[in-house]
């Protein structure tokens, strides 16, 4: 009687075979059956999670891994029902010892030979170090585009600070002659008012650049967060010349998204437009909708100007980690468009580049809608 084969090879060899490869894999991989009690246990698991094979055996998965996605987002039914895998990054749980773990994670469904349901299977990576090394270079590059955006915040709230000052000055001086004018101090007043509410503006959206939040998923219109942006760096554009335009869509359909993190990659993405640019230079900034009017599927953001340009030879790593263009007394680290790139990817965007020398360079931000 011939022995049973399963692609060539038989059943003696693959058992052992595939022992050791979950025994000796570097992630984390258990199985868990249609009750979610975990039926498998690998060693990568146990290294993760600091439970031992025998603690874990038989016990429903979200007692072992204590984790929020166990309340609200657990995948179990989508695998099972629908035998659609998923793939999930960023996912919490807590170790034996109450150590927070960041993990990505992979289910797919288990059936036997029969294409029965067995449960699924969890592949699972310790990502804790990843995760806190992007968190620190994505607070380094904030800082240093911050230190560029000093100068022209300090300057831009400098203006409304000044004519505060001479309207107070002026109504003191009336006040002294005892040459008061309602409707003239109401005027006044209302101008001090709206350079107060100016600078109060200012300052909001430079605290909100600059502080280290975790993501915050909200509906966020890119028009309005251009419009926002873009005062913050008017004294990069006065000190040059240059030339800014904003073009739109008649609608702009909203998306769902970071406004903070969505800000940075525009203030890095038209500041390395800026430093292209010599004097009186041109930037044009581009919104439009992509799809059937009404039912827009992507909103598309572009940033172009009449700059430098890139070496053809550098294209392919222009996006690579602290690697840059620009020279030192630019403050180029190299992480500006790796961050961009890194927050584009996880709004399920798309970041492209393309650029030609001596004629300029066009910077094009996909992302989907609500």
């Amino acid at each position: 009687m011939k022995e049973e084969k399963i692609h060539g090879l038989d059943l003696s060899v693959m058992r052992p075979l595939i022992e050791g490869l979950l025994k000796n894999m570097e992630g984390g991989v258990f199985i868990i059956d249609t009750d979610m009690r975990i039926m498998s246990f690998n060693k990568a698991a146990e290294w993760i999670t600091g439970y031992c094979l025998d603690e874990v055996l038989g016990k429903p998965c979200y007692e072992i891994f204590k984790s929020s996605i166990c309340e609200d987002q657990c995948p179990f039914d989508k695998v099972i029902k629908k035998g659609t895998p998923v793939n999930m990054r960023d996912v919490p749980i807590v170790g034996k010892d109450g150590i927070r773990i960041t993990t990505s994670r992979s289910w797919f469904h288990l059936e036997d030979v029969h294409k029965k349901t067995r449960g699924l299977v969890v592949i699972f990576r310790d990502i804790t170090e990843l995760t806190n090394l992007r968190q620190q270079l994505l607070q380094s590059e904030k800082l240093a585009v911050m230190g560029q955006l000093a100068a022209g915040v300090a300057h831009e709230i400098n203006n409304p600070i000044n004519g505060i000052i001479t309207y107070i000055h002026l109504m003191l001086k009336k006040l002294d002659h005892n040459d008061v004018d309602p409707e003239v101090w109401k005027k006044n007043l209302k101008l001090v008012e709206r350079e107060t509410v100016r600078i109060g503006r200012l300052v909001k959206n430079l605290l909100n650049f600059s502080r280290k939040t975790e993501p915050d998923l909200r509906p966020v219109s890119l028009s309005k967060l251009i419009e926002e942006t873009l005062p913050l760096l008017e004294d990069q554009f006065l000190i040059k010349d240059i030339n800014v335009t904003k073009t739109s869509d008649d609608r702009i359909p909203e998306i769902l998204a970071d406004f903070n993190q969505l800000q940075q990659v525009v203030i890095n993405l038209i500041l390395n437009a800026v430093q292209a640019v010599e004097k009186k230079g041109t930037i044009k900034i581009t919104l439009s909708a992509e799809g059937t009017k009404g039912s827009e599927c992507f909103v598309n953001l572009r940033i172009s100007d009449n700059g430098v340009g890139i070496p053809k030879e550098d294209m392919n790593k222009i996006f690579d980690p602290f690697y840059t263009t620009k020279t030192s007394d630019k403050g180029g680290v190299g992480l500006g468009l790796s961050i961009a790139e890194q927050i584009i990817k996880a709004h399920h965007g798309r970041i492209t580049l393309n650029s030609e020398i001596a004629k300029g360079t066009e910077v094009s931000v996909r992302l989907p809608t609500m």
